[in-house]
C-alpha cells in the first residue's frame, strides 16, 4: 500500500505563499523602475516594511495589499496569483511572462513548455502501475 505523503502545515503554507506574495511585490516594483524606499513613501510606509514583505517574513494586510495594487498599478489578483497553486492561476503566470516577447521568443516558451511537460507527464506515467 502505498504511503502517502503529509500534506504541509499550516504555517509552511503560509511561509511559501508570503514567499511567492514578497516575489510578486518585488518584480512589479522593479518593472515599474521603484526602490522599496519610494514604494514605501507612496504607500506612507516605512522601507523596512517593503523589504520584510519582499522576503516573505512579514505579509502584507488586505489594507495594504490594495495600496500595492494601486502603487504598482496591478490588480489584488496578480499580486496573489504568485502564490497560488491553481492552474487557472499558474497559466496567468505564465501568460503574463510571455507579454514582451516577441513573437518567435514566445514560439520557443511554448515549445519548451510543452516538450518539458511532456517528459514529465511520461515519467509519471512511468511510475504509475497499470491496473488490469
Amino acid at each position: 500500500m502505498p504511503i502517502r505523503p503529509t500534506p504541509p502545515t499550516d504555517e509552511a503554507q503560509d511561509a511559501l505563499l508570503a514567499a511567492r506574495v514578497g516575489t510578486a511585490i518585488a518584480e512589479q516594483r522593479r518593472a515599474r523602475g521603484l526602490t522599496q524606499a519610494k514604494l514605501a513613501e507612496m504607500i506612507d510606509l516605512e522601507q523596512e516594511a517593503v523589504s520584510r514583505w519582499e522576503r516573505g517574513t512579514r505579509v502584507p494586510t488586505l489594507h495594504r495589499l490594495q495600496q500595492l495594487s494601486d502603487a504598482l498599478e496591478c490588480s489584488v489578483d496578480h499580486l496573489l496569483q504568485r502564490g497560488s497553486t491553481r492552474p487557472d492561476d499558474q497559466l496567468a503566470n505564465v501568460a503574463n511572462a510571455l507579454s514582451g516577447l516577441d513573437a518567435d521568443e514566445r514560439t520557443l516558451v511554448v515549445d519548451f513548455v510543452q516538450q518539458f511537460t511532456d517528459m514529465l507527464k511520461a515519467k509519471h506515467a512511468a511510475r504509475t502501475p497499470r491496473r488490469e
